[in-house]
């Protein structure tokens, strides 16, 4: 007797219907006819062939923190939200990731049973279906890499020419059109493909120190929070500051060396939040003393009169990775936000950072505006660019550039006040971080529809070589053998 398999189903009149309507960023709703919230990935093979039977436009999501709306428009006929795909269990030779598990989960899955790490986000609450299929960086990335340089194998529903649909495992070892739909998920980008129900994951022989294949989880963590008050800087420290902090990653960008497990975030905001904070972890087991981080946080500010107010400590691993973490809760629910992002392959020059500083000191509302600048290179740059679908491997910094809000009559405000910095920033190459040079593109999981806009991107490359270089090609291959039909597509999708 065939089983049949039935998820939960929402519809527009259930209570639970607003909630899950609800993206991260609340500038967009979700608004299909209904959510179909799958537990098992047979459930998800049933919900997708009656979608596509019935000819009903599709869409899915794991954590929800897609910063455009690739999900919610065009509007769709059902949604597919696999939070309840959430298992972590061991695999053959590896651990394998239910698609909905969030940051949080898989962390503090894989320290308390296996005393293992990946290098997953800060993000605590983003799913594993979107950090992963767009590359995943995080904390651990200078030492371990990114989160798809561990993957071995993605599980897939898609959906054929003739409207079937199948679930299929592709692995690193496969060839041909297999092993085109394995590397497009190491970074060609959410809602390209098909449905991820699952990952597993595997290290790299150099990396995989625990019986289960994976690193071993530092035993301690040195971290430390420093915030510097506003009122201290002039333009000139300012420019000074933040140029350190890229020199110091143009000087240690080499993977496998003691620096390269230090990571460091420059929250540089806005002054209306009266402070810029710096947050800074490094494994204890590498440098117990911390020397390397002392070093590297003392000489931000040498010779400079700029003092930070200072706290942290040694916390075991999962203490410190929780308190270096950033979670979805409290006054950040709710807002509008709007974010842009560029990998950097040598320190800006000075008037790009006095480009910085004076609309970061501008008369202009922006307590939840910043640019966040994130430490790169180490393990990362250890692959080459066509390696995986994530082509951004020589870089030293990644920067995200964000404002946030909750007022919708102030879209147009803050929109404004971002792509006027972003474009001024990056005036010499068309308003944009073009690959080469000092830059080297954008990130996927980072989308920005200005990339597509010639009014904001003024340069000679098109959105798509910005975010994924010479491997657009091999991604549009993989799409027109296992998305023939465009069933999955948004604004910033692989073209067929």
């Amino acid at each position: 007797m065939t089983q049949i398999f039935e998820p939960v189903t929402i519809g527009r009149k259930d209570p639970r219907y607003i909630e899950l309507s609800h993206s991260d960023n609340h500038r967009f709703a979700v608004e299909p006819n209904e959510f179909v919230i799958p537990s098992t990935a047979d459930e998800v093979v049933h919900a997708l062939r009656k979608a596509v039977t019935d000819g009903l436009g599709v869409a899915c999501r794991s954590g929800g923190h897609c910063g455009q709306n690739f999900v919610g428009a065009p509007q769709r006929d059902l949604v597919l939200d696999m939070h309840n795909l959430n298992t972590v269990s061991l695999s053959d030779g590896g651990v394998r990731v239910g698609a909905g598990a969030t940051v949080d989960q898989v962390q503090k899955a894989l320290f308390r049973r296996w005393n293992a790490a990946l290098p997953l986000g800060a993000c605590s609450a983003v799913g594993m279906g979107g950090l992963v299929a767009g590359g995943g960086y995080g904390p651990l990335s200078r030492q371990l890499g990114l989160a798809v340089d561990h993957l071995r194998a993605v599980e897939v529903a898609v959906v054929d020419d003739s409207r079937n649909v199948r679930l299929v495992t592709a692995t690193a070892d496969d060839t041909g059109e297999l092993g085109d739909l394995f590397w497009a998920h190491t970074g060609g980008g959410g809602g390209n493909f098909g449905v991820v129900t699952a990952y597993e994951f595997r290290s790299p022989q150099h990396l995989a120190t625990e019986e289960i294949g994976l690193p071993r989880a530092a035993s301690r963590l040195h971290v430390k929070k420093v915030v510097y008050p506003w009122a201290m800087f002039d333009e000139s420290s300012f420019v000074t500051v933040i140029r350190r902090f890229f020199e110091w990653h143009e000087r240690h960008s080499a993977p496998g060396t003691p620096e390269s497990s230090l990571f460091a975030t420059f929250f540089v905001k806005h002054k209306s939040a009266q402070v810029l904070e710096l947050m800074v972890q490094q494994d204890a087991d590498v440098d117990p003393d911390g020397r390397i981080l002392e070093q590297f946080v003392a000489g931000l500010t040498e010779g400079l009169p700029v003092m930070g107010i200072a706290r942290g400590g040694v916390m075991s691993w999962l203490t410190g990775t929780r308190y270096m973490s950033q979670a979805d809760c409290g006054d950040v629910m709710g807002a509008r936000t709007a974010s842009k992002s560029a990998y950097h392959r040598t320190t800006p020059t000075d008037d790009q950072l006095s480009v910085l500083y004076r609309h970061l000191n501008s008369d202009y509302p922006g307590f939840a505006s910043y640019v966040m600048l994130n430490s790169y290179g180490g393990e990362i740059n250890r692959r080459a660019s066509s390696e995986t679908a994530s082509p951004q491997r020589d870089s030293i910094a990644k920067s995200s550039w964000f404002c946030g809000w909750l007022e919708s009559e102030l879209d147009g405000l803050h929109l404004g006040w971002l792509r006027g910095l972003y474009e001024e920033f990056f005036a010499g190459t068309g308003g944009v971080p073009v690959t080469g040079g000092a830059t080297d593109g954008c990130y996927i999981n980072y989308p920005d529809l200005d990339l597509t806009d010639p009014a904001h991107n003024r340069s000679d490359q098109p959105w798509q070589h910005l975010y994924y270089k010479d491997n657009y090609a091999r991604l549009q291959t993989a799409k027109r053998t296992w998305d023939p039909l465009n069933t999955f597509h948004h604004s910033m999708s692989i073209a067929p």
